[in-house]
């Protein structure tokens, strides 16, 4: 069995695509074998991380955009023309008949799949955009309250859907602690731990904002805070002092591999509205939910009509 993932992380996209990614790929090396990552040069990569869970990786060229071209929306996470991108791809697996091509990339549509048609016999793209249409014998879209006629139009006939919650790729120690996480949660009547997940990356340094605005409460007993941020972050560093120098107790842990457990004791989350949403829901985890970038807006206003998120305006500078 040979399965691609061709996915991407950067400064700029984060890295829940490559997690989300890692994750089913644990499940399907239970039964196949050969699994690669195909995964594009930017700042921000986890080439390293993605070798440690057992997996090969390619990594495609650094590109430049020439000045005059550009790209609408998410097409600029390509960072290069899709028959740029297709082409590479093409010539790293052209001597191996694929089972599955799995795409998590927000910058590659039909045009993309269409082009690698032959060399695979199935595609499966995970999305949560509906916004583009997509050639694949199977999509996955864990969306809180996706339809299927949200893709109707934009998939062949034949594709197989898994569309919404039941379908979210999550790593199985939520399962473990789901339980407990549950019967904590009934009993529990103050704040103690906060988490704070603002995505791997959070380009836009959101974390010292909300670390910030903790310092400022005025607590009847101080919590401890765990901030959970990718070393590679741009503002890592910023965040490290600023919890150096804190009137609460500020754990910074990079690259957790444990959020399992750092969400089960946690009283409270202050989070990105991306997927990490779906592991804060399955342990009942309370939440303060921030929209960090736009293709989070659907997440966000199914959890807060479900009641399973209070949202913060991420414009309120206050």
């Amino acid at each position: 069995m040979n399965i691609v993932f061709r996915v991407d992380s950067s400064i700029e996209i984060g890295t829940g695509h490559v997690m989300r990614c890692l994750t089913l790929a644990d499940e399907l090396k239970k039964q196949y074998s050969n699994i690669l990552f195909i995964c594009r040069d930017y700042d921000g990569h986890l080439k390293d991380f993605i070798n440690e869970k057992g997996y090969s990786v390619v990594l495609l060229p650094k590109f430049f955009l020439k000045s005059s071209t550009v790209l609408s929306g998410y097409y600029n996470w390509l960072s290069s023309l899709w028959q740029q991108d297709a082409n590479e791809t093409i010539n790293i697996i052209k001597n191996n008949k694929l089972n599955w091509l799995i795409v998590d990339h927000y910058g590659i549509d039909y045009r993309w799949h269409n082009k690698l048609r032959d060399l695979t016999k199935r595609i499966m793209v995970i999305d949560d955009l509906a916004d583009r249409k997509l050639d694949c014998d199977l999509l996955l879209d864990q969306t809180y309250g996706r339809k299927k006629q949200d893709y109707f139009k934009l998939i062949p006939n034949d594709c197989q859907m898994l569309l919404g919650t039941k379908y979210a790729l999550l790593r199985p120690e939520f399962t473990l602690f789901r339980s407990r996480a549950i019967k904590k949660r009934k009993k529990n009547t103050s704040i103690s731990n906060i988490l704070i997940t603002m995505g791997g990356m959070d380009i836009n340094n959101v974390t010292s904002r909300v670390i910030k605005t903790l310092f400022s409460v005025n607590w009847y007993k101080k919590p401890s805070v765990n901030v959970v941020l990718n070393e590679l972050a741009p503002n890592f560093n910023t965040v490290l002092n600023l919890a150096e120098n804190a009137n609460l107790k500020v754990n910074i842990i990079k690259n957790a591999n444990n959020m399992a457990e750092l969400m089960f004791k946690a009283d409270l989350a202050i989070g990105a509205s991306g997927s990490t949403s779906w592991e804060r829901c399955a342990l009942g985890l309370p939440t303060l939910a921030i929209c960090l970038a736009d293709n989070q807006k659907d997440i966000l206003e199914g959890l807060q009509k479900a009641d399973a998120h209070l949202v913060i305006d991420n414009e309120d500078n206050d």
